[in-house]
């Protein structure tokens, strides 16, 4: 593909930028657009093993794969359809319990491995003729002139094949520039665009877990004065007893939690999870990753717009960060079609505003309900513990309140 004049480049090629680059191709198949990828890395390879790292896609999320035509194939390899969502409090009797039958629904969402939901999206780009996919795209410099960004990736000048004459790397040039290129997003950085930052001090810590009992295709959450902890079921390998742990604790916790060995570390898994699901019979290699939260002051500049965690970053509480980048893939989408059809460019002011104004104050409520949710559960306090066992005993017991949260969740 001829990158001297596309009508797309986006950088950054997880789960949120390829679902833009899939969602913009399917619709306009007559555009050109290039992903660009710094790292080298090619599909990932889906073994007998599951991956700790997973995602709970929302009805809207779901909707969203099936236009660009890989929910299928997501669905064919390991998809974990959650029919019931439990939360409970560990300092009281508060609890409530969410099901698909309270709208009814055959699910609540689905609980997907992040290397599944990437592997089938990096298999549909390869099938579709107006995306270019560019690994080991480091930007090392750019500019705007004429209505185009020029990004000029880092490396070494080489020697042409043909002549012998020294050639510096391939300039992109693009009439949008999109930013999907994570938390520490370069494309942010080049457009001077600050961030607010919350560093809340705690681990995230990630494994599979296989239980004596049955998940039953439920989540399960409990709160924890250290941190939320939630089993989320994942599909049947043969059994329904495995199931992705998110364990959220304050740094000290986690180092702790960290050294112990597996035997020693189930056993503390069961314990704070109440055995609800029976003994914890093993768990894989844990993972962790430090917990903050980065929203930007805005989402575009000149020709160029902000999407997934490059414009914001949530604490995993609710498993809402991939869905509100999906979110954002669509409404994107779906202001470049509008303004298209009034003739104007995908690039112009009006359309990134109106973007912007769409995704920001959503993604900021959002943001701060989470915030608000972990303070609330993270004090200590009587007064703040009864006022959170009796607000989610009260939920528990208004079918038209749990039905509205659940609506208000599953269109994310």
């Amino acid at each position: 593909m001829n990158r001297h004049r596309l009508d797309f480049a986006i950088v950054g090629a997880g789960m949120v930028g390829m679902a833009q680059a899939a969602l913009l191709a399917v619709r306009h198949p007559g555009m050109r657009l290039a992903l660009l990828e710094a790292s080298h890395e090619t599909a990932p390879q889906i073994s007998q093993q599951y991956e700790p790292r997973v995602v709970a896609l929302t009805q809207a999320s779901r909707e969203l794969l099936e236009e660009v035509g890989v929910w299928d194939d997501i669905a064919s390899r390991r998809a974990c359809p959650y029919v019931e969502m439990r939360v409970w409090d560990a300092d009281g009797t508060g609890s409530v319990s969410f099901n698909s039958r309270d709208v009814q629904l055959p699910n609540l969402g689905h609980i997907v491995e992040n290397n599944v939901i990437v592997a089938a999206l990096r298999a549909r780009l390869e099938t579709l003729p107006n995306v270019e996919l560019v690994n080991g795209f480091c930007l090392e410099s750019w500019w705007r002139d004429c209505g185009l960004w020029h990004l000029q990736p880092r490396g070494e000048d080489r020697l042409s094949e043909e002549d012998g004459l020294r050639e510096q790397p391939e300039i992109v040039r693009t009439r949008l520039l999109i930013g999907a290129d994570g938390a520490r997003s370069k494309v942010r950085d080049l457009l001077h665009i600050r961030s607010q930052d919350t560093d809340y001090h705690q681990t995230a810590l990630v494994c599979v877990a296989r239980s004596e009992k049955s998940h039953r295709h439920t989540a399960w959450q409990r709160f924890l004065q250290t941190g939320p902890l939630a089993f989320l079921p994942l599909a049947g390998l043969g059994d329904d007893n495995h199931c992705a742990v998110v364990w959220s604790a304050d740094e000290e916790l986690a180092r702790e939690l960290l050294m112990l060995d597996d035997q020693a570390f189930a056993l503390n898994l069961e314990k704070a999870f109440e055995s609800r699901l029976g003994k914890v019979e093993s768990v894989s290699e844990r993972f962790s990753f430090p917990l903050r939260a980065r929203h930007a002051e805005r989402y575009r500049g000149p020709g160029a717009v902000l999407v997934g965690d490059a414009a914001h970053s949530i604490h995993p509480l609710a498993g809402q960060g991939v869905n509100l980048g999906l979110q954002d893939v669509r409404v994107l989408a779906d202001e470049i079609d509008r303004a298209m059809a009034r003739g104007l460019e995908p690039s112009h002011p009006s359309v990134l505003a109106r973007y912007e104004r769409r995704r920001r104050g959503d993604n900021a409520a959002t943001m701060k309900a989470m915030s608000a949710f972990k303070s609330l559960f993270g004090a200590g306090d009587v007064h703040w513990r009864w006022l959170r066992n009796t607000g989610l005993s009260m939920v528990d017991a208004s079918p038209m309140l749990k039905k509205r949260i659940i609506m208000r969740a599953m269109a994310v």
